[in-house]
C-alpha cells in the first residue's frame, strides 16, 4: 500500500510539473509562431524587392572631381576647376577610380544607385534570416518535453563556432 501511495504522489508531482511546463510552453510557442509568421512576411516582401530588380548593377561610388587641364590661359588655372565624373571602387584591396564619359554618366549613376539598393535589401534579408533562425531555435526549445521527468536530459547546446561580429562593429 505504501508503494501505491508513493507512486501516486510521484505521478501527481511530476505530472503537475510537466503540465505546468507544457502550459507555459504553449503560450510561448503561440507567440513564437506568431513572430515567425510576421518575420516570414517581412522576409518575403524584401525578397520580392530583390527579385524585382532588373539591373544592370554597377558596384562602387559615383562622384564628381575637379581637375586642371594644364592650359595656362584656361579658367581652371585661376581656380575654377573642370568637373569630371568618376566611378570609385575597391579592386584587390586598393581603391580604383575610373573616369566616366559624359555619355555614360546617367547610366552609371543609375546602376550605382540600383546596386546600393540591392545591397541594402540583401543586408535586410540576412538580418531577417538570422532572426528567423533564432526564433526557430526558441520555438524548438519551447516545444521540448523534459524526459525523463525525474532527471531530464538537458537541451542541445550550440556546437559550432561563436557568431562573428558584423563589419565595422555593426550588427
Amino acid at each position: 500500500m505504501a508503494w501505491a501511495e508513493n507512486w501516486h504522489k510521484y505521478l501527481l508531482d511530476n505530472c503537475a510539473s510537466i503540465l505546468q511546463t507544457r502550459t507555459v510552453g504553449k503560450k510561448n510557442t503561440s507567440r513564437l509562431r506568431q513572430k515567425l509568421r510576421v518575420s516570414s512576411g517581412r522576409y518575403q516582401s524584401q525578397l520580392e524587392l530583390a527579385l524585382e530588380e532588373q539591373g544592370p548593377l554597377v558596384r562602387g561610388s559615383f562622384g564628381t572631381r575637379g581637375r586642371v587641364c594644364g592650359n595656362p590661359g584656361c579658367k581652371c588655372a585661376q581656380g575654377d576647376l573642370h568637373e569630371s565624373k568618376y566611378l570609385t571602387a575597391t579592386d584587390k584591396g586598393r581603391v580604383r577610380q575610373v573616369h566616366v564619359p559624359a555619355g555614360d554618366e546617367e547610366k552609371v549613376a543609375a546602376g550605382v544607385e540600383r546596386y546600393r539598393r540591392f545591397r541594402e535589401v540583401r543586408g535586410r534579408l540576412a538580418k531577417l534570416a538570422q532572426e528567423q533562425l533564432e526564433l526557430m531555435d526558441q520555438l524548438g526549445r519551447s516545444l521540448l518535453m523534459a524526459y525523463p521527468p525525474d532527471n531530464p536530459l538537458p537541451p542541445a547546446q550550440h556546437s559550432g563556432p561563436p557568431p562573428r561580429e558584423g563589419r565595422r562593429g555593426r550588427r
